[in-house]
C-alpha cells in the first residue's frame, strides 16, 4: 500500500505533495518502517518528533535507580514510585488528563472520559496509568486530541458525529471517536507514509468500521458512510457535510498556498465546527543549505483569517492553563 501511495504523490496535483518542511521527516519515518516494522511504530526513533511526543525527559532504568540511591539520602520517606513520576512526565499526563475532564461540557456533549484510553498497539514508550485502572492507559498524542475535543464541547449544540481531518498522524482522533460512540464517522487525510501508519493502526483497532486505501477505488467521487484513511489528493472525492474539521499541529507546516486550498475545499464540505491547535508565531524559516523548515510560517491569526473568509467566526481561543504549549487552540463555527 505504501508503495502504490508514493506512487500516488508522484501523479498527484502538486498541491497535495509533502511541503519543505516533511522534506527529512518522510525520508527518516520510511526508513524507519522498513527497518522496525509497523508493529512498534509509537517507539520508532523518528516518532517523538514527527508523530507521537512524550511527557518529559524519561531517563533510562540505571539512572533513576542511581539517581534515586542519591535523592532518598537527603529525604528518606521518599518512594521509587513518586521519583520515576516526577522524572517520566507522569506528572504532565496527570496534568493533561484533569484539564480535559474539567474542561469538558457534559451537559452538551456526554462522554465517558475515564472508561477508555490509548491502545497499546504500536508498543507506546510512554503510556501512563492515570486512574486506579492499570489496563487503561494514555499517551501524549491521546491526550492533545482529548484537550482539542474537550474544548469543542463548550461550544457544540448538539454531539457531533461526522469528523474530518487533514494530517492526522497516526489516527488516535478517530480511536477516541470510534471507541466511544459506535455511530462516530471519521475521515483522515494525510500524505504516506503516515497514512499507512493510521490505516494500520485504525483498522487493527476497528476493522472493517474504517476503509483504507486498498479497499477503495483509485479514482472518482467516494461513497464513506464508515470511517476512512485517504490519500490527501482524494479530498475533492470526498462529500460533505461533517460536523467538524481538525487540524493539529499540521498547517503550520504547509505553506500559505496550501493552507488556503485546504481552508477552501473545507469550507465547501459544509463543515460546521472547525479545531485548529496550530503555532502562534509559526515553525522556522528554512534556511539555505539545510533541509525542513517552512518558506513562509503560518500562524494560528492566519489560520483564523483564511476561515474567516469563509464565514467563520471564533466561539473560543485557548492557550494556558489548557494548553500547555506553542500552539493555540482555536474553535471556530460556521455562521
Amino acid at each position: 500500500m505504501t508503495k502504490q501511495l508514493l506512487e500516488g504523490v508522484r501523479d498527484c496535483d502538486p498541491i497535495y505533495r509533502p511541503t519543505n518542511f516533511w522534506t527529512p521527516g518522510l525520508r527518516d519515518i520510511l526508513a524507519d518502517l522498513e527497518e522496525r516494522g509497523l508493529e512498534e511504530f509509537k517507539s520508532w526513533p523518528t516518532a517523538g518528533y514527527w508523530f507521537y511526543p512524550g511527557y518529559g525527559r524519561p531517563m533510562a532504568p540505571r539512572t533513576v535507580d542511581k539517581t534515586f540511591k542519591q535523592a532518598l539520602k537527603a529525604n528518606p520517606a521518599l518512594t521509587r514510585l513518586w521519583w520515576l513520576r516526577s522524572l517520566n512526565g507522569f506528572h504532565e499526563a496527570m496534568r493533561d488528563y484533569d484539564a480535559a475532564r474539567l474542561t469538558w461540557d457534559q451537559d452538551r456533549w456526554p462522554v465517558d472520559l475515564e472508561g477508555f484510553g490509548e491502545s497499546a498497539v504500536g508498543r507506546p514508550a510512554r503510556h501512563y496509568a492515570l486512574t486506579e485502572i492499570d489496563t487503561i492507559r494514555w499517551g501524549k498524542p491521546y491526550l492533545n486530541y482529548l484537550l482539542c475535543l474537550a474544548a469543542l464541547s463548550r461550544h457544540v449544540d448538539s454531539p457531533p458525529r461526522d469528523f474530518l481531518e487533514i494530517g492526522g498522524g497516526f489516527g488516535v482522533l478517530g480511536e477516541i471517536l470510534l471507541q466511544r460512540d459506535q455511530h462516530a464517522r471519521y475521515v483522515n487525510l494525510d500524505i504516506p507514509p503516515l497514512l499507512t501508519v493510521a490505516a494500520y493502526y485504525l483498522s487493527t483497532l476497528f476493522g472493517d468500521r474504517v476503509r483504507t486505501p486498498e479497499v477503495l477505488d483509485d479514482t472518482g467521487p467516494l461513497d464513506l458512510p464508515a470511517s476512512a484513511c485517504l490519500p490527501n489528493w482524494r479530498l475533492p472525492d470526498v462529500a460533505g457535510p461533517f460536523d467538524v474539521f481538525v487540524n493539529s499541529f499540521s498547517f503550520q507546516e504547509m505553506e500559505p498556498h496550501v493552507v488556503d486550498h485546504y481552508v477552501g475545499m473545507v469550507a465547501d464540505l459544509g463543515v460546521t465546527y472547525v479545531v485548529s491547535l496550530n503555532s502562534r508565531e509559526g515553525k522556522r524559516r528554512a534556511t539555505a543549505g539545510t533541509e525542513g523548515g517552512v518558506l513562509d510560517p503560518i500562524t494560528s491569526d492566519l489560520i483564523i483569517e483564511r476561515f474567516g473568509g469563509h464565514g467563520y467566526t471564533v466561539c473560543g481561543r485557548y492557550g494556558e492553563p489548557l494548553i500547555h504549549s506553542a500552539g493555540e487552540l482555536v474553535v471556530l463555527k460556521r455562521a
